[in-house]
């Protein structure tokens, strides 16, 4: 099967996707714009954390090919979508993918190329309201089908493009690549991997950890991401976190995808504390890795901590005291910790092995070539 996945090649789940398409003995295509766009996010920072993993990943697949575009805003969609087919016919592909929904779901659809499945993961179901989301609802629809990264997501979905043909599906992760290690116990590692945007309210852990007592174990604090609120966050932190504590707190301003393995597979407690969210891919990652997740308490995800297991901590939002709260007992419980490790671990064994729901998603991509043949015999 020859595929044309549509999406940011800077992301590190869309090249997931690809390479895992691709180990299974599918050609794939990956087509991107040139320039990030002004939605682009965290994603568009430190070209220099991004292109020697850019550079691997293009030696691994058929073929990486850029769009060039007079535009940075939503016009490129409009503008570029002849550019996308013409891409899909050059390279012989049998199916467009594409990993996200809004624009690149609209272009997909503009451009003609058909059968089109859109992949939709988060804010571009959460965050669309208006004009922009009859048009992305529209595009969703008129798709073959719409894989959802999540159960409870998957439902979103559903409200958002009534009459879309939605199949929840993770992502998922590589569980041999995340996998479990011998964490140092001391200092205990906190790490928080999402990218500094209003959505993800990194911020929230700055205001807890400076109501954390001053009797607990060694640990320090690891932000690995880069984004636009960096800097107002690293401000925060030299405002009102003690001296004491403010050298224990790092900001990477962004890793590689050998880096992050590392930082990952070296803590002990993973914090999330987005307002809203798909199925994060951050977290998958985390618990794979054998991580004692702190979370914000939404929906998506109560799909993974469930407070009878044991194996996380659900946090209400802009409530610091509760936070502090939470983080100390995971700190302070290393029993919870290693019962939580376990059963994790299995939760992404059983559920969002990435290489066996890849199986799943190329088949589903291939029931829809063989359709489309037997429509034209």
């Amino acid at each position: 099967m020859r595929i044309a996945i549509f999406s940011q090649v800077r992301s590190p789940w869309s090249r997931q996707v690809a390479l895992r398409l691709t180990d299974i003995g599918h050609q794939v295509h990956f087509i991107d714009f040139a320039v990030q766009g002004s939605s682009a996010g965290y994603l568009q920072c430190r070209d220099d954390v991004f292109s020697d993993d850019i550079t691997r990943f293009q030696e691994k697949i058929s073929g990486v090919h850029f769009i060039n575009s007079a535009f940075s805003s939503k016009i490129r969609y409009v503008a570029s979508a002849s550019v996308l087919r013409r891409i899909f016919l050059q390279c012989r592909a049998e199916i467009l993918l594409t990993l996200w929904g809004g624009g690149w779901a609209t272009m997909s659809y503009l451009s003609g190329v058909r059968p089109y499945a859109i992949f939709v993961g988060g804010g571009d179901i959460l965050r669309v309201s208006g004009i922009n989301k009859w048009i992305s609802a529209f595009a969703l629809e008129k798709a073959s089908i719409v894989f959802a990264n999540g159960i409870y997501f998957g439902k979103k979905a559903l409200q958002f493009a009534p009459k879309a043909n939605i199949l929840p599906l993770y992502y998922g992760v590589d569980p041999q690549r995340f996998s479990p290690a011998d964490s140092p116990s001391s200092p205990l590692s906190i790490i928080c991997t999402r990218g500094f945007e209003p959505p993800y309210n990194n911020s929230y852990l700055i205001e807890a950890l400076a109501l954390m007592p001053q009797n607990v174990p060694e640990y320090r604090v690891i932000f690995t991401s880069p984004g636009a609120l960096l800097e107002e966050t690293r401000s925060l932190a030299d405002r009102i976190l003690p001296d004491g504590l403010r050298h224990r707190v790092n900001f990477l301003n962004g890793v590689t995808d050998d880096e992050m393995v590392s930082y990952l597979r070296n803590s002990n407690i993973y914090v999330s504390l987005s307002r809203y969210d798909g199925t994060s891919i951050s977290l998958l990652e985390a618990l794979s890795c054998g991580l004692f997740p702190v979370l914000s308490d939404i929906p998506q995800n109560q799909e993974w901590v469930n407070p009878e297991l044991h194996n996380g901590l659900l946090v209400p939002l802009d409530q610091p005291q509760k936070l502090a709260d939470a983080l100390l007992q995971a700190m302070n419980d290393a029993s919870l910790r290693e019962q939580a490790r376990t059963i994790n671990r299995q939760l992404i064994l059983d559920r969002a092995d990435g290489r066996k729901n890849a199986v799943i998603l190329a088949h589903e991509l291939e029931n829809l070539i063989s359709t489309k043949q037997d429509s034209k015999n």
